[in-house]
């Protein structure tokens, strides 16, 4: 909870920031372990979950079988800018490279400068197109997808 409400503080509303159940969070993060679905990778510093990735196929409708996607990538606040979001990147791309995806998505919010910087230093690019309209705590907010034309790990300087 506490990697949502730093990254998404002033591009959502702080009541629904401060309404995030981490009961509810975990609950969701039980059902897809279970599933297997998204994979879940984590990463950890003295036994403790610093970061975690989530991704698989593409859930986009119409989208080929050799798209992959990151569903989600969050390091807590502490170990912003150190690096373990990069691996994080690197090791989730690289298993969708092995599972056979030839190409990456994602969805991100067009407010959150620090991910749009992420992403791009990791070689994706938006598709204006893809533009949609949601609605997070009451506050209407764009979101965008990122696409790379490739599965292989991005370069070190992402």
């Amino acid at each position: 909870m506490r990697t949502w409400q730093a990254a998404y503080v002033d591009i959502v509303p702080q009541t629904y920031l401060d309404g995030l159940s981490v009961d509810k969070r975990e609950t969701a993060f039980r059902e897809a372990l279970t599933r297997g679905k998204p994979e879940m990778w984590v990463a950890t510093n003295d036994a403790q979950v610093i970061g975690w990735i989530a991704f698989g196929p593409s859930r986009d409708d119409g989208a080929p079988p050799a798209v992959g996607e990151i569903e989600a990538l969050y390091v807590v606040p502490e170990h912003w800018s150190t690096g373990v979001g990069r691996e994080l990147w690197r090791a989730g791309a690289g298993r969708l490279g092995e599972r056979g995806f030839t190409s990456i998505t994602l969805w991100v919010l067009e407010d959150n400068a620090r991910a749009l910087r992420f992403y791009g230093a990791a070689g994706m690019q938006p598709n204006p197109a893809t533009r949609k309209l949601l609605s997070i705590g009451g506050k209407p907010l764009a979101e965008v997808r990122y696409e790379s034309q490739s599965a292989a790990p991005p370069a070190d300087e992402a």
